[in-house]
């Protein structure tokens, strides 16, 4: 395994995967990464990012564009700062998400979480801007989405005309 910093980012290589873990802001530089991945398909998990602001953002595009010349790109445990700004950003629609955190907050008790959310089971339920109901660890009830669906789910919104059952393709 291959391991570097890049700013507050720390990235993990293993093959054809990589691992983020810190900041995506102005200090990440991420126009060298693509090279240091075999070509074809290439998995990125995201679930250690912890905050991405404008410039960050706009290493991570740069990514997603030269990775997306050379194959297929996944995604998995999309952490939840990432996901949001992902939703605002229209170029990331064919980006195949396997998964993805959530805000939940429990309506009975005030329990709060993020939550994985498995985006290939729930596909039907996020085309239709829903997400799934999950029972609080607390008191049991079913805890509800803690923001506005379209912040994590107008990446998956169906679109007309794809006739996709996959949640992103």
């Amino acid at each position: 395994m291959k391991s570097f910093r890049s700013g507050r980012l720390e990235v993990k290589l293993r093959g054809s995967r990589a691992v983020f873990a810190g900041r995506l802001d102005d200090a990440v530089q991420l126009g060298d990464l693509a090279a240091q991945l075999p070509a074809g398909e290439v998995v990125i998990d995201t679930a250690g990012v912890t905050f991405v602001n404008s410039v960050g953002m706009r290493e991570w595009i740069r990514l997603i564009r030269a990775l997306r010349e050379r194959g297929p790109i996944t995604l998995e445990a999309v952490s939840e700062v990432l996901i949001t700004q992902m939703n605002q950003i229209s170029q990331f629609r064919g980006v195949k998400i396997l998964s993805f955190y959530a805000s939940y907050v429990c309506p009975s008790c005030g329990f709060e979480s993020s939550q994985l959310i498995d985006a290939v089971a729930q596909a039907p339920t996020l085309h239709q801007m829903q997400v799934p109901k999950l029972p609080c660890p607390e008191c049991r009830a079913a805890m509800e989405l803690g923001d506005y669906p379209e912040r994590y789910l107008s990446i998956f919104r169906e679109r007309p005309g794809s006739g996709s059952d996959e949640p992103h393709d």
